[in-house]
């Protein structure tokens, strides 16, 4: 042992260099922190500080609006239901005038007040149009997304963000083929809608 002390603390010296070179290592160059949906969040969903988390993924991979930091997406609604792991971007939030990528928004009153007074941002409407003369309905939007509604401050609003005056009157994000079916039929004041899945 006395012979093999000077190798032995070279190969101890090398041994140590080593390690701390593992610890200054920098990460890997490459990758960005994105913010994603830390579980499954529903339609509608007000984001709050525990339904987000960030991840390291490849830069290339990363979408730029996904860069943001968790706390400036807190209250911010999405418009659609998300699956755990989802980057949050602004064509998944709901805005005052902003629905899913591929759809626009429609105002639209109802005939049914009690109806629009039981909907909650995220849910999903048929809208049909009637005749006066009691005819059959005709469905001008499927699964049309209810989306919350901007009320000035001070008016008293229902869950969808409608005043009393304006009790009937919901917001939707719809496929831009059904707006001009809706928009003919907005003034007939025939409109009524159903709940879907």
């Amino acid at each position: 042992m006395w012979r093999a002390r000077f190798p032995l603390a070279a190969l101890l010296v090398a041994l140590s260099a080593g390690s701390a070179l593992q610890v200054l290592r920098p990460e890997p160059a490459g990758t960005v922190a994105i913010t994603v949906t830390a579980r499954a969040i529903g339609a509608g969903t007000a984001l709050v500080a525990t339904d987000l988390t960030t991840v390291a993924v490849p830069s290339a991979a990363a979408p730029a609006e996904a860069r943001r930091a968790p706390a400036e997406l807190v209250g911010r609604t999405v418009a659609l239901a998300l699956p755990a792991g989802t980057p949050v971007v602004s064509a998944l939030l709901a805005g005052t005038l902003h629905g899913p990528e591929g759809t626009v928004v429609a105002v639209v009153r109802l005939v049914d007040p009690a109806l629009v007074a039981l909907l909650s941002p995220g849910d999903r409407l048929d809208v049909l149009g009637t005749d006066d003369l009691g005819g059959p309905g005709t469905v001008l939007a499927r699964r049309a997304l209810v989306l919350p509604q901007q009320t000035g401050s001070g008016a008293a609003t229902d869950d969808v963000g409608c005043t009393a005056e304006q009790s009937a009157t919901v917001v939707l994000a719809v496929d831009p083929a059904e707006v001009a079916a809706l928009s003919g039929a907005v003034g007939s004041g025939s409109l009524t809608a159903v709940v879907v899945p």
